[in-house]
């Protein structure tokens, strides 16, 4: 319900900017106004029949073909806004003096960016669906012993197994995976969205990575949406080391590498533990070099606890380029991508799946990330 309102915005706003000011018939404004609402009620028609926000009514194809034309109305609304921004530009130019023989609410304008936005939503659907390339990336984490130098971590995140990406996609993510011959794989959460007698078959894939360290992962907040303590026992019957407040030491060469992982900062909302730093960490040696698993980026923000390389997720990149910086905001100015935060090395994945939420990629392409260890 709380996604109504905005869904309704983006709808109305459309409909006033995009199709009352084209120069056709009324029965064409109802229609097309008919056919923006019925998109902007997506979240509503998920829950048709007994459906809900992650197990929904539309499946299939249809609910992909959904999922294209909503991200079609927002990619639309952000064109109309700045057809907006333009044609007041020209109105305060006429105001002073300056004649311009040009009006961007015309039919033909009004069309193109009606067929560009129908165009971006099918696209950054498909761009949304596909299964991830590899993003390599160095990490130069101070003070790492010499013997952890070229450790070679793949991060996957924000997997969002359920209505939209399944055992066969998930299937591909691992083979890639594997071919990295990674020495661990880290997991930063939001494995699914769906309950566990519906959803854990199509996590079976996760049962053939390949690693010398093992794979560690933690919750992230859709974890917590569809039971939380049945998924935790069901992850870890994957073959998974699930780390809620805790840490796992490990060795090479008699040099410790510590992999701590937390809760998510939803986890109050449903009456369980948030993150603990100090928990994560406590008993484990004291100047051993520290990596943090924390879906969220901002989780560790105004925290004392020594933190030497954080990996997250959550963000998606912001889905659509020109909403990252919305994202960003959110989460303590980081999107996507390497950030220094003081003595704290803090690295942000897009994402390597997307929720049925909103299946949309736009200029911020998921990832399996390749991380080396410097």
């Amino acid at each position: 319900m709380f996604l109504l309102f905005p869904s309704l915005f983006l709808a109305i706003y459309s409909i006033c900017s995009g199709v009352l000011p084209l120069k056709v018939s009324w029965l064409w404004k109802a229609v097309l106004s008919l056919i923006i609402l019925a998109i902007a009620l997506k979240y509503q028609a998920y829950s048709i029949g007994g459906g809900t926000f992650f197990e929904p009514f539309v499946k299939g194809k249809a609910l992909l073909i959904y999922e294209a034309l909503y991200g079609a109305l927002v990619v639309l609304t952000a064109l109309l806004f700045f057809k907006d921004v333009c044609s007041l530009a020209l109105w305060l130019l006429k105001k002073w003096g300056v004649s311009v023989g040009f009006s961007f609410n015309n039919n033909t304008m009004l069309a193109v960016l009606m067929a560009v936005s129908a165009a971006a939503g099918f696209w950054g659907m498909w761009e949304a669906i596909r299964v991830p390339d590899v993003r390599a990336v160095t990490l130069k984490v101070k003070g790492l012993p010499a013997a952890w130098k070229g450790t070679k971590i793949v991060q996957l995140s924000d997997l969002h197994i359920g209505p939209v990406q399944g055992a066969e996609w998930l299937s591909e993510v691992v083979k890639k995976t594997n071919a990295l011959h990674p020495d661990m794989v880290l997991i930063t959460g939001d494995f699914i969205d769906g309950s566990v007698p519906k959803t854990l078959f199509k996590l079976e894939p996760l049962k053939e990575l390949k690693t010398k360290y093992g794979v560690y992962a933690i919750p992230g907040n859709h974890e917590y949406y569809s039971g939380y303590a049945n998924w935790m026992k069901a992850l870890s019957q994957l073959g998974l080391n699930m780390l809620q407040n805790q840490s796992a030491v490990l060795k090479k060469n008699e040099a410790a590498l510590i992999v701590g992982g937390t809760t998510d900062l939803g986890a109050s909302r449903f009456g369980l533990e948030g993150p603990d730093l100090k928990k994560t960490f406590a008993g484990t040696p004291e100047n051993a070099t520290r990596i943090l698993l924390t879906h969220q980026p901002k989780t560790t923000s105004g925290s004392s606890e020594r933190v030497d390389l954080q990996l997250s997720g959550h963000t998606h990149g912001g889905h659509i380029f020109f909403m990252y910086p919305i994202l960003a905001y959110f989460n303590d100015g980081m999107g996507s991508g390497a950030y220094q935060r003081s003595d704290k090395l803090v690295y942000v994945n897009r994402g390597t799946g997307l929720w049925n939420g909103f299946s949309i990629r736009i200029g911020v392409p998921s990832e399996i990330t390749g991380i080396t260890l410097e």
